[in-house]
């Protein structure tokens, strides 16, 4: 299926309040600004370098699917699952992730920069790397120097 004929399907399940069900789509740079997929199923979607910004993607599926470099930015994605998806270089400054699921996420050299994390799911080997997306930088030293007082 090619973008345009994906991005056909989306607009006539909205149209008929269905539930969208694209489960490895590929959408790889698709423009899918302010797009309403809530409850969607995208499930190992290819959505490399999208354009999802303020996008609504509350309670969606995204389970293992890359979104490499995607623009999320103030997209809402409360509740969503990106359990083992790729946010490599993605852009989710200003994003809503309340309740989001991110455990085996990808989110090396991401922006989370203002992003609602109220308890989103995490697996301790992620600390760090969310920590540098939210642009907090911790020196080896200070982590040292706590561990002994």
């Amino acid at each position: 299926m090619t973008v345009d004929e994906t991005l056909k399907l989306i607009q006539d399940c909205r149209e008929k309040n269905i539930r969208i069900n694209i489960k490895y789509a590929n959408l790889e740079g698709a423009s899918l600004t302010e797009g309403m997929f809530i409850n969607a199923n995208l499930e190992g979607a290819n959505l490399e370098g999208a354009n999802l910004e303020r996008a609504n993607l509350r309670y969606a599926n995204l389970d293992g699917a890359n979104l490499k470099f995607a623009n999320l930015r103030f997209a809402n994605l409360e509740g969503a699952n990106l359990g083992y998806a790729s946010l490599l270089n993605a852009n989710l400054k200003f994003a809503n992730l309340k309740y989001t699921n991110l455990i085996g996420a990808s989110l090396r050299h991401a922006n989370l920069e203002g992003a609602n994390l109220w308890n989103v799911r995490i697996e301790a080997s992620q600390k760090d790397d969310i920590l540098n997306a939210l642009g907090v930088l911790i020196k080896e030293r200070e982590r040292r120097s706590e561990r002994t007082e």
